[in-house]
C-alpha cells in the first residue's frame, strides 16, 4: 500500500497546527498558531532558533496517561485511542480549537537508517530546485524491505563536479550533481498502527516524524549542529541519541531504557503503585546522594486505603542513582563506541521528562565528560510551562516543523522542509 507524499495546505486551516507525542508514559498534544516569523536582527550571529519569533505561537497543551504503548510501539489500539482522545479533549478545552489534523512523533527500536547516494547530470548551466529534487529522488531509490517505510530522506552533503561539502547547491554552476543522504525508516506495521489509532480518535495524520528530528528543530542551534552535538531525548520507554556534525544528523541510536525504568524501580523499591511512584519521582526525585541533606524526609502514600508514611529521601536517591549511572553509562558507551566523543565540541543537550529530576545534568557531565545543558524550545512564543519544559521539546518541535512547512510550501521555498513522508492517502 503506497504512502502519499503531498499535503494540500490550502485545503485546511493553515493557521493552526498540532503536534502529537504518543509516548510510553504520557500522550501529549501541543496546539500552535502559525504566525509570520520575525528575525531579531540584533545578535548578528545568524544562529537558527534564536529569532524573536520562528513563525509559531503555542497556545495550549493537553495530556493524558499513556495506555496501550510500550517502548514506542502500539500494543493495544483501543487503549491508545482512548488516551489520544483524552489528551486531545483537554487541548481543545484549553485552546477552544477543534483539532482535526496532527503531526505525529514516532520512536522505538524499530527505527533504522540507510546511507545512500545519488547522482544526476545537470541539463542546464545552473543547478535548479528540480535538479536537487531529482538527485535526492535518485538517492532515495534504494531497495528497502517490504516491512519498512521511509520516514525521512535527510541530505548530508551535496557534491558538484567533484567538489564536496556543499549544503545547498541551488544556483551553482555544474554538470554533475551528487547527493549523500541518510534514509530514516521505521517498521511499516508500527507506523500504520499509530496512524490507525489517530484515525480512530478522529484525527488525520499529516506527517510522521522521528522524534529526535523534531526535538532538534526546537532546541538545537545551527552552531551546535555545525560544531558537533549529541541530542539525548530520555522518553518514558526509550532513550533516543542523535549525533549532529557539520550541520546534519550523522547517526542515531535508540536505547530500550527510559524514564519508566526509574518509576518501575521506585515502585518495586518502595512498594508503591506505579502511578504513585511516578508522582514520587516527579516530586522528590534526585539522582545524586551528594545533592541532598541526609536528614531530609518525604511523605508518600502506600496505595488506596493505606496510610501515608514518612521515609528518608536518601532511600529514594539510593534507588534512582544506580539507574541513572547505568543509563548514562550506556549513553557513554554509545558515544565512544561510535567514535563521536571527540567530535561533540558543543557537548550534549538533554530533553525528555526524566531530565527534570535533580542531578541528571550534573551526573551526565560527570559520566560523559562533556558539557551538558537541558534543551528547551527556543524562538517560539508560548506559555513557559511548555516552551521552558524539556519534556515538551519533541512535541513542540512537531508543531514547529508543521508550521515551517506551511510557510515553506505557501511561499514556494519549501524544498528542504518538503523532504518528509506525508501521510495523506495511506489508508484511503
Amino acid at each position: 500500500m503506497p504512502f502519499g507524499f503531498i499535503k494540500d495546505v490550502t485545503a485546511k486551516n493553515s493557521r493552526i497546527v498540532a503536534g502529537l507525542d504518543v509516548g510510553s508514559t504520557r500522550v501529549c498534544v501541543v496546539v500552535g498558531e502559525v504566525c509570520p516569523p520575525k528575525k531579531s536582527g540584533t545578535n548578528g550571529d545568524g544562529i537558527a532558533g534564536r529569532e524573536n519569533h520562528r513563525g509559531l505561537r503555542l497556545i495550549g497543551m493537553g495530556y493524558a496517561p499513556s495506555r496501550g504503548i510500550k517502548k514506542g510501539v502500539v500494543i493495544n489500539i483501543e487503549q491508545t485511542v482512548e488516551s489520544i482522545k483524552e489528551a486531545v479533549r483537554m487541548a481543545e478545552e484549553q485552546t477552544g480549537v477543534d483539532i482535526r489534523t496532527v503531526t505525529i512523533g514516532v520512536t522505538g527500536s524499530h527505527i533504522g537508517y540507510i546511507p545512500s547516494q545519488g547522482v544526476i547530470a545537470v541539463k542546464e548551466k545552473e543547478i535548479g530546485r528540480m535538479d536537487v529534487e531529482m538527485v535526492l529522488d535518485a538517492a532515495r531509490a534504494v531497495a528497502t524491505p517490504f516491512d519498512r517505510e521511509v520516514l525521512h530522506v535527510i541530505p548530508t552533503e551535496f557534491i558538484v563536479n567533484g567538489q564536496g561539502g556543499i549544503t545547498d547547491p541551488t544556483g551553482m554552476a555544474g554538470i554533475r550533481l551528487e547527493a549523500k543522504v541518510q534514509i530514516i525508516t521505521g517498521s511499516a506495521s508500527s507506523i500504520r498502527n499509530l496512524v490507525r489509532c489517530c484515525e480512530k480518535a478522529g484525527l488525520e495524520a499529516l506527517d510522521v516524524v522521528f522524534q529526535p528530528v523534531a526535538a532538534a528543530e526546537a532546541v538545537l542551534t545551527r552552531d551546535e549542529k555545525d560544531l558537533g552535538v549529541a541530542l539525548i531525548d530520555i522518553g518514558g520507554g526509550t532513550t533516543d541519541i542523535a549525533f549532529f556534525h557539520e550541520g546534519h544528523m550523522s547517526h542515531f541510536s535508540v536505547l530500550a531504557v527510559g524514564g519508566g525504568n526509574f518509576t518501575n524501580d521506585i515502585a518495586i523499591g518502595l512498594r508503591l503503585p506505579f502511578q504513585e511512584a511516578e508522582q514520587v519521582k516527579k516530586g522528590h526525585g534526585c539522582t545524586m546522594l551528594s545533592m541532598i541533606n541526609s536528614g531530609e524526609e518525604m511523605n508518600i502514600g502506600c496505595g488506596e486505603g493505606k496510610p501515608a508514611r514518612n521515609i528518608p529521601r536518601t532511600h529514594l536517591v539510593e534507588i534512582l542513582q544506580p539507574r541513572a549511572e547505568e543509563l548514562f553509562g550506556l549513553i557513554r558507551d554509545e558515544i565512544t563506541g561510535r567514535g563521536f566523543h571527540n567530535l561533540l565540541n558543543a557537548g550534549v543537550v538533554l530533553t525528555g521528562g526524566a531530565v527534570l529530576m535533580q542531578g541528571m545534568d550534573v551526573m551526565a557531565e560527570n559520566i560523559l565528560a562533556l558539557p551538558v545543558r537541558a534543551g528547551t524550545a527556543s524562538g517560539i512564543e508560548g506559555p513557559p510551562d511548555i516552551i521552558g519544559n524539556p519534556s515538551c521539546a519533541a512535541v513542540a518541535g512537531l508543531a514547529l516543523r508543521e508550521a515551517e512547512a506551511c510557510f515553506a510550501e505557501l511561499d514556494g521555498n519549501g524544498f528542504f522542509h518538503g523532504i518528509k513522508s506525508k501521510m495523506i492517502g495511506w489508508f484511503k
